[in-house]
């Protein structure tokens, strides 16, 4: 409904509505009178906030109920919606404690309603849906950590490679150490062993930077990440004649959760190897611009291969969860998780694709100034 379409009566009409259709699916209705402050609630909705059906619930009752870590954020929400400059839509996820203390995952939908009040517009109701969505969170999570172990026996098997090839040269070294007489070759071979030596350093370091980071938005610098990801892949790239054409530079910042911003390049590599079995060409590279919309400044990372593509019918599906090509060898979770990290993070992901000439993904992030 328009914003200016509002008519008295009009919001009474549509709560009735919307009570009489949320019986039947088990979903909560309410409606704030905004300039009374007075919350009406139907059963379903204060039985959903651990609440009887006759208890007294209150718009202050119901921030109460938010977990004191969502609070701020709902309360962000709700004054986004009823400013009459904005758009009047509320969405949102949260989490809310019950009077015995459980934790449930609820997901609010919401519209505000606009009068004319001494020239001014003003909020006047505001009416919704709220949702118990905690099972469909537990399994969605468990789906996460199912990606994730799926993510990390790949990558184990990628540095099991990479770390195979220093080793065995380190322990040619020594074998020829023992058997060589001249100093000067000596050191030589010491040399070469200590950089092969490093070459595994450098990748158990890599590893560890991709787990142990926690999953928070922080200024990640998109070169860094790129080279940490490839070093992973090098051994892989080397079997599969793959070039690779990475403008990535050191220095262009992006705020995303370090670790999770990783997995999905790791994510995208790992399925364009997969698409080029008889080599091909693999480019990483990025754009800064700016959004016209908001202002802010973006950059756009591009993973892109020049591998087998897909037909329309798999593009149209990709990042459905547990959709896969690849039979007993994937999950099916890898490109589903990618979008839904990317989501979280206020960022998007675009593809195309063409059967014979490959596949592109271009990631928007929000852009962070260089640092000085």
């Amino acid at each position: 409904m328009n914003q200016e379409a509002f008519r008295p009566g009009a919001a009474l009409k549509i709560e009735e509505a919307m009570q009489m259709a949320a019986e039947t699916a088990g979903v909560g209705t309410w409606h704030l009178v905004v300039l009374e402050s007075e919350l009406r609630s139907s059963p379903r909705c204060k039985e959903i906030f651990g609440l009887s059906s006759d208890a007294q619930f209150r718009y202050e009752d119901f921030l109460s109920a938010v977990h004191p870590d969502d609070r701020s954020l709902v309360e962000a929400k709700v004054a986004e919606a009823l400013d009459p400059e904005g758009t009047g839509l509320y969405e949102l996820d949260y989490r809310v404690i019950h009077p015995d203390g459980t934790i449930r995952w609820l997901a609010g939908k919401g519209k505000a309603f606009f009068e004319e009040h001494n020239t001014e517009k003003v909020a006047t109701h505001f009416i919704g849906t709220v949702l118990d969505r905690t099972d469909r969170k537990n399994i969605q999570d468990a789906l996460v950590e199912a990606e994730k172990l799926a993510v990390t026996g790949r990558l184990a098997a990628s540095i099991a490679h990479e770390i195979r090839n220093p080793v065995s040269a380190v322990m040619n070294l020594l074998y020829l150490l023992r058997t060589e007489s001249s100093e000067a070759k000596r050191s030589e071979f010491i040399q070469q062993a200590e950089g092969e030596l490093s070459r595994v350093s450098e990748i158990a370091n890599n590893t560890l930077r991709f787990y142990r980071e926690p999953a928070v938005t922080t200024s990640v610098d998109l070169g860094e990440l790129a080279q940490t990801v490839l070093s992973l892949f090098r051994t892989r790239i080397i079997a599969s004649k793959v070039i690779v054409e990475a403008n990535v530079p050191v220095g262009i910042f992006v705020s995303a959760p370090q670790s999770e911003l990783r997995q999905v390049v790791a994510n995208l590599i790992d399925n364009a190897l997969d698409a080029m079995p008889d080599g091909g060409r693999l480019i990483l590279r990025t754009r800064q611009f700016v959004n016209h919309h908001t202002g802010k400044l973006c950059v756009r990372l591009t993973v892109a291969d020049t591998g087998v593509g897909m037909k329309s019918e798999v593009l149209g599906r990709i990042f459905e969860a547990f959709y896969t090509t690849k039979g007993g060898a994937g999950t099916g979770l890898g490109l589903w998780l990618s979008l839904e990290i990317m989501k979280k993070c206020g960022s998007s992901m675009r593809v195309r694709s063409a059967v014979g000439r490959g596949t592109v993904f271009h990631l928007s992030l929000e852009g962070v100034e260089p640092r000085t």
